[in-house]
């Protein structure tokens, strides 16, 4: 009962929890709240302890759900969140009038910052506003001057003519909620896109907050003497994005190689400012005030301060919050010399940003990091407590024999057997017979050493397998490694902090004192990237999972917190429920159930990839098919080559996680339609994280990509197989057709115009057409073709035909189900032009439904279709 704050937040979280569930009643919760707490303090008063603890408790739930509740009606009546409500014409662009509230980052395409609105109009009406838009400010094809010439800061009062639209989720089961993340966490409602810089004019405005503009102007120039260091276009521009994460939470920089690489070592975190980050400043900047011969109270003030100041700088808010509060929190209590529990300050941590924020709990930045503080306060302490903790303090005042009477008797022989070792050490030796000190730190060292390296290996273990169940519910990734790995990677990065602080803030302030330290720490930066890049890592050590059933989870969780509880209920109980966990975490980690894919029929998932392309087949026989890894939309990679570094990688952030919320481990069949290089965009990522049997391809890609691409192959003993046209493979109860398309002769290798494959699956279940990458030419050859097309499910070409020609491909395949493209910016369907162009004579009746995130199942006895909105069946 040291931690009461703890009890409190998670009841204040469960409230949120029931907030969430059950939306509605902020003000009957709000009274909910007060009279359980009026209730508590009656119960207290008659000494009804009991009653009165629960009720109390109760009523912190109650305001946690009025918080959240609350929350959702936090902006005033011209907020942008009502925009669509006010008859703007949002198809056509507007003309922005606002603030800047961010420094603009310089990105690929142009620049990108927030914008406090103040005025929106389109021509006809002109409407008073409040609340930020994320403004994109491209460079555009005919700009002679690039968006960065605008020489935009920090609180400059802007006109822009912009096309806004809603920030896109991909809708696919088990893609990440960007649209909700951006409003409840940045309270971004809307994006915003300048396609040439000429739209954007700067005005004059009020000056900005002098605070505002100090924490900007400061993150602006460590951010420009981090590119000083590492020029971004240079071969060290790596070195430059990781530190920016590291010192800034700054990761846009960050390419997806890099992103990857440290996920797959378990060093992630180490990108993330949080409570590693922030205490080993903490424990720095405490260093350096005691060489100045500060006072404690001094020290203490300054270092609350400063990390207050600190935390402002820091674009990763929640989990620097956190750990700010919490050493905060331990400062204060130091300063008033008080006791403050860890378990206390982490729940103290959690009522204030939870209270500011009800929304973080969802976050899963602000979940990982209390998870992993709570890890170690509640398990990894009481472990050190009971193994390594007595030794440690056994090396206190070694010589002292008076300290022995304090120990247990293990340690009292433990401090005997050192006295012997250091007598023996005199004795042989007359150095340390002259110098006895030198005797005693030649024994403990070692030993202090010994042990230090094994707190380490706890702390690691402890949080790295306490956090399995978080880390493969949003990262699908389980990291042994990393027990290892991060037993090396915190004393570098202690390292690594000590030289980029002083080298980041001397080479603003004075750059030619700042050569020698940047050579240092291009040194230690080198040993980073070598433990994420460990070679030939065995894959057990890292790979990757879907996320576990309901009840796993739900009994890992608890048989964690039943652990922890167990430190203080004796050794039998705390066997018996470290076994349980273990139980359930082999559960977690292996993940040993059949994936959710039907039986019996042919079922086709069309899934929503903005532009690219994507289809997940199951055949009866439970067999799977993958056409397309998400890729195709026209992004620009890095270097040219979708295997190489670069920002976007659909295979990853698209296609995988789908497959994953059903369970999918392993792909019998991997298709790729067409050769250019974005459509093998996210060839990389799929070939990685699932067990592909197969790999079937038309023309190969520019032989640049297909170097990297048959490496790989090989690498994992992938079978490949290309296809042509007029090709027929029986594949289990059903056959597979290249219509059109494939290895042609007439085409040179690697040629950007080759023609894209043509498949039509069918058997007894039904039948399916894939033709979403013909043009209008290839569409023609297609029709004229003697190939037998018809199909019950057709998907359409996603590039723009004419309605001839689509009425004559409609009436040609007549299908029951035909998956219709549909543009993303205007939100206007092509599914009419299926209407007005089919054949009214059609022999079956067409159901057009949107391209992405669409699922056909076809048997027997009919077609079934499964659509998903807003993540949402």
């Amino acid at each position: 009962m040291k931690s009461p704050l703890l009890f409190l937040a998670g009841c204040f979280a469960l409230g949120i929890l029931v907030a969430e569930a059950r939306p509605g009643g902020a003000l009957l919760y709000l009274s909910a709240c007060g009279a359980g707490w009026l209730a508590g303090g009656f119960a207290l008063r008659r000494n009804w302890r009991t009653a009165s603890v629960l009720l109390i408790l109760a009523g912190f739930v109650f305001a946690g759900a009025s918080r959240a509740g609350l929350f959702r009606h936090r902006f005033p009546e011209n907020h942008v969140s009502r925009l669509a409500a006010w008859g703007f014409d949002l198809s056509q662009p507007v003309n922005l009038d606002g603030i800047i509230t961010t420094n603009p980052l310089q990105m690929p395409y142009g620049l990108q910052f927030d914008v406090a609105a103040r005025r929106i109009s389109d021509g006809t009406e002109a409407r008073s506003v409040s609340g930020k838009i994320r403004l994109r400010v491209y460079n555009g094809w005919k700009s002679v001057k690039p968006a960065a010439s605008l020489g935009l800061h920090y609180g400059d009062r802007i006109v822009a003519r912009v096309r806004l639209r809603r920030p896109h989720n991909y809708q696919n089961p088990g893609s990440f909620n960007y649209r909700r993340w951006l409003e409840s966490i940045q309270d971004i409602y809307w994006q915003g896109a300048a396609a040439e810089p000429s739209q954007v004019k700067k005005l004059a405005g009020p000056d900005p907050a002098f605070f505002g503009k100090l924490i900007q102007d400061v993150r602006q120039r460590l951010s420009r003497s981090i590119d000083q260091l590492y020029p971004p276009w240079s071969l060290e521009g790596r070195d430059g994005a990781v530190l920016k994460a590291v010192l800034l939470g700054d990761r846009s920089s960050l390419d997806s190689n890099t992103i990857e690489n440290f996920r797959k070592s378990g060093l992630y975190h180490l990108l993330v400012v949080a409570g590693l980050h922030v205490g080993l400043l903490a424990m720095l900047a405490e260093a350096l005030l005691r060489l100045l011969r500060l006072g404690r109270t001094s020290r203490t003030v300054l270092l609350m301060i400063s990390l207050g100041f600190y935390a402002t700088l820091v674009d990763e808010r929640a989990p620097t919050l956190r750990a700010t509060l919490m050493i905060g929190a331990y400062l204060l209590a130091r300063l008033l010399d008080r006791e403050q529990p860890a378990l206390n300050a982490i729940g103290l941590a959690a009522l204030i940003l939870l209270a500011d924020r009800p929304a973080w709990l969802l976050d899963s930045g602000f979940q990982l990091s209390f998870a992993a503080a709570l890890l170690i306060a509640a398990v990894a302490v009481p472990v050190l407590n009971s193994t390594t903790e007595p030794y440690r303090r056994a090396l206190w005042h070694i010589q002292d024999v008076a300290w022995d009477v304090s120990l247990g008797p293990r340690q009292a022989q433990f401090r005997l057997d050192i006295r012997a070792a250091d007598d023996w050490l005199q004795g042989r030796i007359a150095y340390f017979k002259e110098h006895p000190g030198f005797a005693s730190n030649a024994v403990t060292g070692p030993l202090r050493a010994a042990i230090w390296v094994i707190d380490l290996v706890i702390f690691s273990a402890v949080v790295q397998l306490g956090l399995l169940l978080p880390m493969t519910e949003i990262f699908h990734r389980v990291t042994l490694a990393g027990i290892g790995l991060n037993t090396l990677a915190i004393p570098l990065m202690t390292i690594l902090l000590a030289i980029a602080v002083p080298a980041v803030v001397l080479n603003t302030l004075v750059p030619a004192l700042a050569a020698v330290l940047a050579k240092l720490l291009a040194m230690t930066m080198t040993g980073l990237f070598w433990l994420t890049e460990t070679p030939q890592l065995p894959h057990w050590l890292s790979f990757r999972v879907p996320a576990s059933p309901v009840w796993v989870a739900w009994g890992f969780g608890l048989s964690v917190v039943a652990l922890a509880c167990a430190f203080f209920l004796g050794r039998r109980v705390l066997m018996i429920s470290a076994a349980v966990a273990a139980i359930f975490g082999l559960l977690v980690a292996l993940c040993p159930f059949a994936p959710r894919t039907p039986r019996g029929m042919l079922q086709v998932t069309d899934l929503d990839c903005g532009g690219g392309e994507a289809l997940f087949i199951v055949f009866p026989d439970g067999s799977t098919m993958l056409a397309g890894t998400g890729g195709g939309s026209g992004r620009r990679l890095g270097g040219g080559d979708p295997f190489r570094a670069q920002r976007w990688d659909p295979g990853e952030n698209i296609v995988s996680p789908y497959l994953w919320s059903r369970g999918v481990k392993r792909i019998d069949v991997l298709a790729l339609t067409r050769s250019r290089d974005d459509d093998f965009s996210g060839a990389d990522s799929i070939l990685r994280n699932f067990r592909v049997k197969e790999f079937w391809y038309g023309e190969a890609p520019r032989p640049r990509v297909a170097s990297s691409l048959f490496s790989l192959l090989k690498s994992r003993h992938i079978q490949t197989r290309r296809l042509e046209a007029g090709q027929v493979i029986a594949f289990h109860e059903t056959v597979i057709q290249v219509t059109q398309g494939g290895a042609r002769s007439d085409l040179s290798r690697g040629s950007q115009q080759s023609a894209p494959l043509v498949l039509r699956i069918f058997g007894p279940q039904g039948s399916l057409l894939l033709a979403g990458d013909l043009s209008n030419e290839e569409g023609s050859r297609l029709l004229k073709s003697p190939s037998i097309i018809a199909s019950e499910t057709l998907q359409l070409p996603r590039h723009a035909v004419p309605p001839s020609l689509l009425a004559e491909l409609l009436s040609r395949v007549e299908p029951r189900i035909a998956l219709a493209a549909k543009e993303r910016e205007n939100e206007e369907a092509d599914i009419n032009l299926v209407s007005d162009a089919r054949d009214p004579q059609a022999k079956s009746k067409i159901f057009a439904v949107d391209r992405g995130a669409v699922t056909v199942s076809m048997t027997v006895t009919g077609v079934s279709v499964q659509r998903y909105h807003s993540q949402e069946p």
